[in-house]
């Protein structure tokens, strides 16, 4: 027989999901990295207690405990807090439903989610290697784990950070870098960094002591 006359079985194809519309999620609620660090204040942008919070949050852990909670996540990467430039992630989930019931039974509000990924982010602690397990599309991936990003004295930048951060990539950052940054977020340090004082502010108080002597 020629094998050309041989019907074909195709296999069946199991179906796709449909991709996930983003705009649903522009209602949901959002947490970000810095709500649960344990190196932040509460004035710095940390929302849960001392005892509750952890080091080196990084959004995929959050993402992972949400989802453990059953709730629909949407995992934005390269979102910032303004008060975290250093470890990018953002992660949203629709906590209430439309009518404003809870999503689940469990967890009622902000806190209680909160409360719960605290939990989460405590049993399942930051290693070096975990940035290694979220590649980055584009991004080359690295032999081996990043070590601590190198900034100067005086700025807050946690020790494990995502491959992608500003922080991480390009080895370290740069005064240069932080007052661009700085210009850009309206003169604000970023992520509780402490700013040096400018020379103007040196001259006028060396002028006002000349004018005491006189």
């Amino acid at each position: 027989m020629d094998p050309a006359d041989i019907p074909s079985v195709a296999r069946p194809q199991a179906p796709q999901k449909p991709q996930f519309d983003a705009s649903k999620a522009k209602r949901w609620i959002c947490l970000y990295p810095i709500y649960f660090d344990a190196a932040k204040t509460r004035t710095e942008g940390r929302r849960v207690g001392k005892e509750q919070a952890v080091l080196n949050p990084l959004a995929r852990s959050i993402a992972s405990a949400c989802a453990q909670e059953g709730f629909q996540v949407y995992f934005e990467a390269t979102k910032l807090h303004p008060k975290d430039w250093a470890n990018p992630g953002r992660v949203r989930i629709e906590l209430k439903s439309g009518d404003g019931r809870p999503k689940r039974s469990h967890i009622k509000n902000k806190h209680q989610l909160y409360y719960a990924v605290s939990r989460y982010l405590q049993a399942h602690p930051t290693t070096a290697d975990m940035p290694m397990e979220m590649p980055i599309r584009g991004m080359p991936m690295p032999d081996k784990p990043p070590g601590p990003p190198a900034v100067p004295r005086g700025w807050k930048v946690n020790d494990i950070l995502p491959l992608h951060s500003a922080a991480a990539s390009g080895g370290g950052v740069s005064e240069d870098f932080l007052k661009d940054m700085m210009a850009e977020m309206g003169g604000q340090a970023p992520g509780g960094a402490i700013g040096a004082p400018s020379t103007s502010a040196g001259a006028s108080k060396k002028k006002e002591k000349k004018k005491g002597k006189a």
